[in-house]
């Protein structure tokens, strides 16, 4: 998603103005049972959404006419394993001809067929050359998502009660729950294009300033932290914007982007902003996101109508424990007497460099256990681990800038590094290509220091055995540099955005690596 939250407005108003947009994510929201309204006017573009939720499958989609959504012309049917460039021509021969019918509609042609009769008199009154001929251009394609949608459904099961009991202590209506299903389909592995990562689908910028990035956590893929952060963004939205439509929307176009819009409409009414505001950046992602969570939350409110027989999985229930010092997996799993593949599933946030042993569990970190270890003290864990594995710190790697002609198999070869750990300490595939002043992390040949010799080293009186405190998360001076980053991010995300208006996913596959529901079009 368009990460739209704190950094956003920040940037807009300069870091001068920061405390003060902190002061408003601190400020209780409110709720009530009016807090989510569901426009008449907006019923015809709720169905829309409805029914691509429900009714047609990735391997489905219909052409539509853009600003109509009530005026569907054709529904597609693809092979789940079509070619994607196949895909592609199809959509586009099948565009074509909706696009000639409707310019033969607008040059008042006669001896018309019935399927141009069936145009016709779906835009009713409308139906003069001018509209038509706008329609001609406006001919979009959308996939269908009813499969991912109730795979969502099974999944949303086993977060729900932490979702709904994080938002109740903030204040927040409960019907926010449903935003997953737009952003993920409550995928907690999801990633998009243009970089927005879990369930809640945050950008790298959002996400540094509510939870933990770095080599070897990334808390946006842990569905119980990024869902506490969610529920601060969407906080600090309500509170700029005083409105839950236009909070919901600046999850998608940002904050200061619905400042602008409310401000330059004069209003906060979501239909009159939906229909009448125009911004370039405002495109049909933006305009759609509201009524698409409607229409999630009508099904998520409902889904035995939608989905007969569908059954949410059980809430997840687990034990946790606070790491005491860096900690390799491989000690913890031993000491814990747990399996390496269920404390992966419980602890998504930890990064491959963690699993491979490139990177330790940092401290601090709340480690998920099975329910039957109970929770466990930090001095507990400590007791249980071999001081010579308990660590003050990462170890720290070396570096390699990327020269021209470097691959990331010779770079490997170079250092004597093996091609998959070279690939997981820098977070890349194996098949990644290097740019030129790309940065490369190498494994060190020095471990960081363990913590019993530190100890022993210090009550020694041993010169330079204090050891350097391990880095934490960005103090406040920092911010200048986050909110630097965020408008570079920004920039590249509304390129994407741009790009992707006119775009089609090409294969179920790929459709569901987009991430959000909203695909095309919306790479938020």
């Amino acid at each position: 998603m368009k990460r739209t939250d704190m950094a956003r407005f920040a940037s807009a108003l300069g870091p001068m103005l920061l405390g003060a947009v902190m002061l408003l994510a601190a400020m209780p929201a409110r709720a009530s049972t009016e807090a989510i309204p569901f426009p008449a006017e907006l019923r015809k573009d709720v169905d829309f959404w409805i029914r691509v939720y429900s009714e047609i499958t990735t391997s489905e989609g219909f052409l539509h006419d853009a600003d109509d959504l009530s005026i569907v012309y054709r529904k597609l049917e693809f092979a789940p394993d079509i070619d994607p460039r196949q895909r592609r021509e199809a959509v586009d021969e099948e565009r074509k001809k909706i696009e000639s019918m409707l310019l033969r509609l607008a040059s008042g042609a006669s001896n018309l067929g019935s399927e141009e009769k069936r145009i016709r008199e779906a835009f009713g009154k409308d139906a003069n050359p001018a509209r038509l001929r706008q329609a001609a251009q406006n001919v979009r394609f959308q996939l269908g998502q009813a499969d991912r949608f109730r795979e969502g459904l099974v999944r949303s099961g086993i977060w729900e009660g932490h979702i709904a009991r994080t938002f109740a202590k903030l204040g927040l209506p409960p019907e926010l729950a449903a935003l997953p299903h737009v952003e993920s389909s409550f995928d907690p592995s999801a990633y998009s294009k243009v970089g927005a990562a879990g369930m809640w689908q945050f950008m790298p910028g959002t996400g540094r300033l509510y939870l933990r990035i770095d080599d070897a956590v990334d808390e946006r893929m842990d569905p119980f932290r990024a869902t506490e952060a969610a529920a601060q963004l969407l906080q600090f939205n309500y509170n700029l914007l005083g409105s839950w439509p236009l909070a919901l929307t600046a999850y998608n176009h940002g904050a200061a982007g619905m400042r602008r819009a409310r401000d330059t409409m004069g209003t906060t009414d979501i239909v009159t902003i939906v229909r009448g505001y125009k911004s370039r950046s405002f495109g049909f992602a933006s305009r759609n996101f509201y009524v698409s969570f409607l229409a999630a939350l009508t099904i998520d409110r409902d889904p035995e109508k939608y989905f007969p027989g569908v059954t949410k999985r059980p809430e997840m229930k687990f034990a946790e424990v606070e790491m005491p010092s860096y900690m390799a997996i491989d000690a913890v799993q031993k000491a814990l007497d747990v399996e390496r593949a269920v404390l992966a599933e419980l602890n998504p946030g930890l990064l491959r460099a963690v699993w491979e042993g490139h990177q330790y569990v940092p401290k601090g970190y709340r480690l998920r256990l099975p329910p039957e270890k109970g929770n466990l003290t930090a001095q507990e864990l400590a007791q249980r681990v071999d001081p010579s594995q308990q660590f003050l710190g990462q170890p720290r790697p070396r570096i390699y800038v990327v020269r021209s002609g470097d691959t990331l198999t010779g770079v490997a070869a170079r250092h004597k590094v093996g091609l998959g750990q070279l690939a997981a300490l820098n977070g890349l595939s194996d098949k990644a290509r290097l740019k030129v002043g790309q940065r490369l992390r190498l494994p060190t040949d020095a471990p960081a220091a363990p913590v019993a010799a530190v100890a022993a080293a210090i009550e020694a009186g041993e010169p330079g055995a204090r050891a350097t405190p391990a880095p934490r998360a960005p103090a406040p001076e920092k911010v200048a540099e986050r909110i630097a980053e965020r408008r570079a991010e920004e920039q590249a995300v509304a390129q994407a955005k741009q790009a992707a208006e006119e775009a089609e996913p090409v294969s179920a596959t790929e459709a569901r690596a987009e991430g959000p529901a909203l695909a095309p079009g919306a790479p938020v």
